[in-house]
């Protein structure tokens, strides 16, 4: 049995002091204060662990392109952007906290709701990821947010417990933003300021401590402890932006506090930070010499792909888009003898059409309008976003692209690696995101197994114009509107 005081001794000789953004010694030894007995419990995440999840963007914390009505309502000049909104702290802040706070319960109570868990559990999925930003638990000084997030966190957790599924907590929003994108809760123009200020990444290791003694602890165990299997510590760090040195001891220490500060032996989730794959391998992977259960173990690294934020992946040709699945998922398959890994977000989006999803004040790339209108390969649009949301206009060739690009992942990422988990479950009309209306369309296999194209990795029925790209594609979209 692990007592008290040997966890302090393990503390002392394993524990390292980070970059100087929080007192390592002040940090611990407030959680050592407490008496836990640990139980080292088999590890939630296994290099066995099959996840088929589904994300709740939108939810707990608003993006504007997932709920355009909440922002909408919001604007100055009804149909202009000019003075809306553009991420919840600027939501917050038009509205002031007491209108905010009626505007956001609104939309909690009914966003997402029991009945939603049900529909989660019937399609197939096992497992419910729940972002959320920090304001939840705290708030810097001068923060304009509303609190009341966490209340719906529990309430997820209860209904997720009642239809046999998991939960994933995803700390999606950190002081300052870790990447300056609108899904952190504050856009910075794409920006991070995370690290800017070491007040920043000190709430941040306050919040995470907060998380772990809860939904960690020995009371939320006794209850849920078939159920939550983990935190992702941040998601999405901006690694090519930030400090990578400091992006690791960031983590180490999430790590560690996270094996003092709670009672159980909850999975740790790191985001790859957009680092290449294979780059995770040397970290936390169980050759350390950590004893105890500060051991490295039981954790799990969460990579993203999408292949609509840059124009060389908007100009590639349905048959590339597949081949850079394979790729990707081959490169996971390799990291898998250090660690379990999922792909914790992908789409069926082939263009990055759907309004505001590249922030409420840009354009897209597909269309080359502002800011993307000097990227290297492109000086013309690659096509019209003219009613990508309107499936009426969606050719066949649009919808079997879509298909086969799902398939293609599905297929990957389950034999691959540790699963997937989709983003996301619903949306206000952004089609090729939400996983309701590509299921209602025929886009998204139900069940998950279903496949018309894709076997083994393999396109069964391959296009007859191999070079036929996505522009193509589009105009076929184009010419069914007009």
């Amino acid at each position: 049995m692990n007592t008290a005081w040997l966890l302090v001794w393990w503390v002392a000789m394993w524990a390292h002091p980070t970059n100087g953004a929080s007192n390592t010694s002040d940090t611990f030894r407030s959680g050592l204060n407490r008496t836990i007995v640990y139980n080292e419990t088999t590890a939630n995440t296994s290099k066995d662990s099959a996840y088929r999840g589904i994300s709740l963007g939108g939810w707990l914390l608003l993006e504007p392109w997932i709920t355009p009505l909440l922002f909408e309502a919001a604007q100055p000049t009804p149909g202009s952007t000019a003075g809306m909104p553009v991420d919840e702290y600027t939501f917050c802040e038009y509205w002031g906290r007491d209108e905010a706070a009626a505007r956001l319960e609104q939309h909690w109570r009914t966003f997402i709701n029991e009945s939603d868990f049900r529909e989660i559990k019937n399609y197939g999925f096992n497992l419910v990821r729940v972002p959320l930003g920090y304001w939840a638990f705290a708030m810097m000084p001068g923060d304009p947010y509303v609190a009341g997030a966490a209340e719906y966190l529990d309430k997820a957790i209860e209904w997720s417990h009642q239809n046999g599924l998991k939960v994933l907590i995803d700390l999606h929003g950190v002081p300052g933003s870790q990447n300056g994108f609108d899904n952190s809760g504050r856009f910075l123009n794409n920006t991070p300021a995370w690290q800017n200020d070491t007040a920043y990444v000190e709430l941040t290791h306050k919040v995470l401590r907060k998380m772990y003694a809860k939904y960690g602890g020995a009371d939320i165990y006794s209850r849920y402890g078939d159920t939550i299997i983990g935190i992702e510590v941040v998601n999405e760090p901006l690694g090519p932006l930030l400090n990578m040195t400091r992006v690791l001891s960031f983590y180490e220490e999430a790590y560690l506090e996270a094996r003092v500060f709670s009672d159980t032996n909850n999975t740790v989730v790191f985001h790859d930070a957009f680092m290449p794959t294979g780059y995770w391998d040397g970290f936390l992977n169980g050759t350390g010499t950590r004893r105890g259960r500060l051991a490295n173990y039981n954790i799990l690294v969460d990579h993203h792909h999408y292949e609509v934020f840059t124009v060389q992946q908007l100009n590639s040709t349905l048959a590339k888009h597949l081949d850079n699945i394979r790729n990707y998922a081959s490169g996971i398959e390799k990291e898998l003898a250090s660690h379990p890994a999922v792909v914790g977000e992908w789409s069926g989006a082939l263009t990055d059409c759907t309004p505001w999803l590249n922030s409420a004040t840009y354009g897209t790339r597909w269309e080359g309008t502002a800011p993307y209108t000097n990227e290297p390969i492109q000086n013309r649009a690659l096509g019209t976003c003219a009613n990508i949301n309107n499936l009426k206009t969606w050719s066949d060739a649009h919808k079997r692209y879509t298909r086969k690009f799902i398939e293609m992942q599905l297929d990957q990422y389950e034999t691959k690696m540790n699963g997937w988990i989709f983003w996301t479950y619903k949306t206000e009309g952004a089609i090729e995101w939400d996983f309701r209306m590509l299921t209602a369309k025929g886009l998204f296999p139900l069940p998950f197994s279903d496949r018309k194209y894709i076997v083994d990795g393999r396109d069964t029925k391959p296009e007859k114009s191999a070079g036929m790209g996505l522009r193509a594609k589009c105009a076929f979209v184009a010419f069914l509107y007009f």
